[in-house]
């Protein structure tokens, strides 16, 4: 089975000193996303070597570790589906639960010129506070000289 897909985006996040993950988005050819994410060990200069968390992927992730961002890949996964055989019965739903948490921050973040608007109340708040600590600052200066 060849497949192509092109190389929308990657992301390394480093997990240990030594170790991170690598997260590839590709895009199928009928459009289609699809992640992937390998196991990446990490040097003084970035990413040694990407290892596959799923041994059918490794074709897959060879091909990855070597491409760049908008690059045109093709697959061969005959030899990896011969010796990794899977019975495949159609599609099935797999229900996983997961926890994300979300970012207690990312509300208060100023992102660009437009958000400062909504942000005001969060602005002045920090502002009143800089000055009351300034101002604590400036009492507690005079009370030491």
């Amino acid at each position: 089975m060849i497949l192509k897909y092109k190389v929308k985006s990657y992301q390394v996040k480093e997990t240990t000193k030594e170790r991170g993950i690598v997260h590839y988005v590709l895009v199928g050819e009928q459009g289609k996303e699809r992640e992937v994410s390998a196991i990446a060990v990490l040097g003084k200069k970035g990413v040694k070597s990407v290892h596959a968390i799923h041994k059918r992927e490794q074709p897959l992730i060879d091909i990855l570790s070597k491409a760049s961002i908008n690059e045109i890949i093709e697959v061969d996964f005959t030899s990896y589906n011969k010796q990794y055989s899977i019975d495949f019965k159609g599609p099935t739903t797999v229900v996983a639960r997961t926890t994300k948490v979300a970012d207690p921050y990312q509300d208060s973040l100023i992102t660009d010129f437009n958000s400062i608007k909504e942000k005001k109340f969060r602005i002045l708040k920090l502002i009143g506070l800089s000055a009351l600590v300034l101002t604590a600052f400036m009492f507690a200066k005079d009370s030491f000289f």
